[in-house]
């Protein structure tokens, strides 16, 4: 991606994700949030794409200042966005599974 372009795809809607910084797992915790509203998305006919950038935003002091901006604590630190819109085109069939792939123990 160049510097000119739009890192959420021309999305109408974007969700930020952030939790508080201060739990020790608040990337595994955020993360979940985010995979879950993909599959909720999803279901209902909707395109989504994870856009991984808010950490390095939110940890900037640009990204400190929209917190403040938004009076959102300072401690919360950013996991990822989701862009968020209906798909201009239909996905297509996965490809059939390979015989044998799955192999049980």
């Amino acid at each position: 991606m160049g510097s000119n372009t739009d890192p959420y795809y021309g999305a109408p809607v974007v969700i930020l994700v952030l939790a508080d910084g201060s739990a020790s797992t608040f990337v595994e915790d955020g993360s979940c949030v985010l995979e879950n509203m993909m599959l909720a998305a999803h279901a209902l006919g909707m395109g989504t794409v994870w856009v991984h950038r808010e950490r390095e935003i939110f940890d900037s002091e640009s990204g400190k200042a929209l917190l403040r901006e938004w009076k959102l604590p300072e401690t919360l630190r950013g996991v990822g966005a989701i862009a968020l819109g209906y798909p201009a085109q239909k996905a297509g069939q996965p490809a059939a599974r390979k015989q044998n792939y799955i192999v049980r123990i």
